[in-house]
């Protein structure tokens, strides 16, 4: 049985896509849900913020379960870290119509900062998760660099037409391939300064279409 969170929450992603992602989305929700402000402010205090966060919970929850559910031990790095980004936007495949305003919503310039760290947790869930141990310079550049191919598979996935998302997941693969097993420093910067370019391109056409 869904608990009220994960049923608000369903209902608010299918309404982003009308009204936007915003508190006065997330109480007309509540509202058809029968849901008082005080009981709303239980289940998620911080309102859209938290609904968000609880979102991404859901999907790493259901991600780390199906990952566990084969034999990935014997799998390289790599394609670890493919397999789960690869699971990630499976999961999330319900979430597609309500992209759009959610990058919007995390681009605000007071959102800048809270995206960071989202951001990052993600990419530490992903590297944690593929059983990455690393605790020296390179635990921050892979996790930067995961980052930045991360939100700009965000935006690639967005205008995938591709069927059962084939070209998303080359672009992983591809994006991947270049932080996995020791890549120079200056690759890494190249890859970085291109994942950025492609990402900013595709968000400006977005905004202008």
């Amino acid at each position: 049985m869904k608990s009220k969170q994960e049923k608000l929450a369903n209902l608010f992603i299918n309404e982003v896509s009308k009204f936007g992602w915003s508190r006065e989305t997330l109480l007309q929700c509540a509202k058809k849900q029968r849901i008082s402000t005080s009981v709303l402010a239980k289940l998620f205090p911080s309102f859209e913020y938290d609904v968000l966060k609880f979102i991404i919970a859901q999907n790493n929850i259901q991600v780390e379960k199906n990952y566990n559910s084969f034999n990935n031990s014997r799998l390289k790095t790599r394609d670890k870290i493919k397999t789960i980004m690869e699971l990630k936007f499976e999961n999330n495949s319900h979430l597609k119509k309500a992209l759009p305003e959610m990058l919007k919503f995390l681009l605000r310039p007071g959102n800048i900062l809270m995206s960071i760290k989202m951001l990052h947790e993600n990419s530490d869930f992903i590297w944690s998760l593929s059983g990455d141990k690393s605790n020296d310079f390179s635990y921050y550049s892979k996790r930067g660099l995961l980052s930045m191919i991360y939100l700009a598979t965000l935006i690639y996935w967005l205008n995938d037409k591709s069927e059962k998302d084939i070209a998303t997941k080359n672009f992983i693969s591809k994006s991947v391939d270049g932080i996995v097993d020791g890549v120079s420093r200056l690759k890494q910067l190249s890859i970085l300064k291109n994942l950025a370019e492609n990402f900013m391109s595709r968000y400006a056409s977005k905004r202008t279409s």
